[in-house]
């Protein structure tokens, strides 16, 4: 257990924890969507990355689109 401390450290260990808490409690209780597609498994979670894969490759679209030259005050 002191080499998981010392390689990852006690946040991250800390948010592992938590995130097997929150997976053992999807398979335990039971949501109530509000529609049918929230009732799938761990369709929070899922939703959640693909959400942030879409933001990330949005971000970098528009880096690739807006950013300027390196040296464009120096001109």
């Amino acid at each position: 257990m002191r080499f998981l401390i010392e390689k990852f450290g006690k946040i991250n260990i800390s948010v592992l924890f938590l995130c097997i808490i929150f997976l053992i409690l999807e398979l335990i209780g039971h949501r109530h969507g509000e529609t049918s597609l929230e009732d799938i498994l761990f369709f929070p979670a899922i939703f959640g990355f693909l959400s942030c894969i879409i933001i990330f490759g949005i971000a970098i679209s528009l880096r690739l689109l807006l950013m300027k030259d390196e040296d464009y005050y120096d001109e």
